[in-house]
């Protein structure tokens, strides 16, 4: 009988303690098989088991605790995963660190959510979604010319922005939201006293109502400390905008690029559309250019797949895209694999 209400009372206080904070396990596993070239020099066809190429394969870890009077504190842990070797991907996770996907602590409440830590930038939140292969760093042209995956520009790197997907050491605010309206400030400051170094900051504005969506983001940001993701003096300027018809969804990105540290700057532009052809299939088109101002240089990528849902959280897609690059042959990329969220 005593034992009984041992183990009574442990359950109780199991009861009490998840009441009053919540952690859960969660994540992104993909698989897929395909045959894959880059545009460069010399480049050849490679056929190849691979992770991430509908979107990176990640395990994260998140908790709340309600404090009273509205207020919530919050926790966020998620590293980049590969599942097709088993092992944590060194080349997202900040060059090996473990947490590399976002790490961070914040307050929420009726003013909004204050974050510190690793978090994802607005120009990042605006690129993977306003486009119809989100944040696929294989077939999103817009990611692809973001962050350095397209090639036979800027001197042989492709890469248009010189910062990473989420900033380290940062403050960031959202707004709640008011009518629609939605607006994000992040700070992350320099770290450093070099005289070449400078505190970088950006602020997204977006607005939603009914099948309309839009967003437009300015971000300033340079040199910082040799563990953070900026390695160049930029000013970025991006509008992005979708309308749901139903029968299409339609999405346009416009993004220009100031260097610095140089004259050649950059402007891309993308266009895309997502076409239900069934409750549980879409297809998915998507055209997006990266030119580099007083140059010809330029990288154009078309994408298009297939992607369909098995349940919820499980589905197959299919895609393919074509890369074209200044005095490059073009070289094309076939997939199809397997996804699957928890």
């Amino acid at each position: 009988m005593f034992a009984k209400k041992i183990v009574a009372g442990a359950a109780l206080l199991a009861l009490a303690a998840t009441a009053q904070a919540q952690v859960k396990v969660y994540g992104y596993v993909e698989l897929g098989v395909g045959s894959y070239k880059a545009a460069e020099v010399g480049a050849k066809s490679t056929t190849e088991g691979s992770s991430g190429n509908r979107m990176t394969s990640f395990i994260g870890f998140s908790g709340s605790e309600d404090l009273g009077g509205g207020l919530k504190a919050e926790f966020t842990l998620e590293s980049f995963i590969a599942p097709d070797t088993g092992s944590a991907s060194a080349v997202y996770n900040n060059a090996g660190g473990f947490w590399g996907r976002g790490s961070n602590i914040a307050l929420s409440g009726g003013f909004g959510k204050m974050a510190l830590g690793q978090y994802d930038t607005p120009l990042f939140v605006a690129g993977l979604s306003y486009n119809p292969f989100g944040s696929s760093m294989m077939f999103s042209p817009t990611m692809r010319h973001y962050y350095g995956l397209g090639l036979g520009v800027n001197g042989g790197t492709g890469r248009a922005l010189t910062t990473d997907t989420g900033w380290v050491n940062s403050v960031t605010y959202e707004t709640p939201n008011m009518g629609g309206f939605m607006a994000t400030l992040q700070w992350s400051p320099k770290e450093s006293s070099d005289a070449g170094t400078k505190d970088s900051f950006t602020l997204g504005a977006s607005y939603n109502a009914g099948p309309l969506s839009l967003m437009g983001v300015y971000a300033s940001h340079g040199y910082a400390a040799p563990t953070g993701p900026f390695i160049g003096k930029q000013k970025v300027y991006s509008l992005n905008a979708s309308y749901d018809f139903s029968v299409v969804k339609a999405f346009v990105q416009y993004t220009d690029v100031d260097n610095a540290d140089t004259t050649l700057d950059d402007t891309l532009f993308q266009v895309g559309a997502t076409v239900p052809v069934s409750a549980a299939g879409n297809v998915m088109v998507s055209y997006g250019q990266l030119k580099t101002d007083d140059t010809d240089l330029k990288n154009k990528i078309f994408s298009l797949g297939y992607d369909h849902s098995l349940s919820k959280r499980t589905g197959v897609y299919v895609a393919l895209t074509n890369e074209k690059a200044t005095d490059l042959k073009g070289a094309n990329t076939f997939a199809v694999g397997l996804r699957h969220a928890f």
